[in-house]
């Protein structure tokens, strides 16, 4: 009587695949803390392991002291906030209130722009007095004035007060500014500035009021030639320009 041998042994079941969610919790915290404010949310919303480390305090920490340092360094912003830093309520808490104020402080600039519009017109005066209103409030940075001033939500005249914020008071490279109106996707926007100019005297004659425009994209005034209209409008209405305007060249942009 024959045997017949037995049969081969099954061949190893492959090693399970590894997924994203199985990652050790202090090397997710790690990736976290590698993302933007924005991609942030986005992964802690891909699964409850990915929530836990995109809500860890050492995340919302390093998400808040590299966009308000000065308020970091004061504490979280001054008063019983800084003890809520360190456990009370949480970083991430903490950077959600601090971006709810600095939103509604912002808003409030953006919106007496758009108040002042005159049929898509904005007079030297009320643009001065913008940017010096975002020079006077504290902990105002390029990331706040890409969330709220860059917004397609607003003109581009407040489009070009948060470009000009920033390159003349936060002292942003214009390569780096012109970077973050790509990414708000504004950079085709276009202004016209004009000048109205008193006439010169001419042998005891005073010739007529001279004027002057020009119409430029927000990308181009954070070019060369983008400097001499920036310079224009911080000037201002002064000496021989009785009047400065800024408008809109598309309204419905």
């Amino acid at each position: 009587m024959e045997f017949s041998p037995p049969p081969p042994p099954p061949p190893p079941s492959p090693p399970p695949k590894g997924r994203w969610a199985d990652l050790p919790g202090d090397i997710a915290i790690s990736v976290a803390s590698r993302l933007q404010e924005a991609d942030v949310c986005a992964l802690g919303g891909c699964s409850r392991s990915w929530r836990r480390a995109c809500d860890a305090d050492c995340v919302w920490e390093a998400l808040f002291r590299r966009r308000w340092p000065l308020a970091a360094a004061a504490g979280g912003g001054g008063g019983g906030e800084g003890e809520g830093a360190s456990g009370v309520q949480g970083w991430k808490a903490l950077y959600i209130n601090h971006h709810r104020r600095t939103a509604v402080a912002i808003s409030g600039v953006a919106e007496f722009v758009e108040n002042n519009l005159r049929n898509g017109s904005l007079e030297a005066e009320y643009y001065l007095k913008a940017i010096a209103n975002l020079a006077l409030m504290r902990n105002i940075g390029f990331i706040d004035a890409q969330f709220f001033l860059l917004s397609r939500n607003y003109s581009a005249i407040t489009n070009l007060i948060g470009l000009h914020y920033s390159i003349a008071s936060l002292n942003i490279p214009p390569n780096e500014v012109y970077e973050a109106l790509q990414a708000r996707k504004v950079e085709e926007r276009k202004v016209c500035v004009s000048l109205y100019k008193l006439g010169r005297w001419f042998y005891g004659f005073r010739l007529p009021d001279e004027s002057e425009s020009h119409e430029i994209s927000l990308s181009e005034l954070t070019m060369s030639e983008g400097a001499t209209i920036l310079a224009i409008l911080k000037r201002g209405a002064v000496h021989e320009v009785f009047r400065l305007q800024v408008s809109l060249v598309d309204i419905n942009k």
